[in-house]
């Protein structure tokens, strides 16, 4: 079981594309999304995994 906390700024992100979007459906999209990414990257070699890491933390920082 994957938990996900739906922030305000995700749930108004999607009302933004459909403003009649239950914060149930979006949840459940992002629950899927994590899984799908997480299966594929599950197969990376560990290198890879940690170039993709470096790379995120890189761009989060500005």
């Amino acid at each position: 079981m994957i938990n996900v906390y739906l922030s305000a700024r995700a749930l108004a992100a999607a009302r933004a594309v459909d403003p009649g979007v239950l914060p149930a459906a979006v949840h459940a999209a992002v629950e899927i999304a994590l899984v799908e990414q997480l299966r594929e990257v599950a197969t990376w070699p560990p290198e890879r995994i940690r170039d993709r890491a470096t790379r995120i933390e890189r761009d989060a920082a500005g």
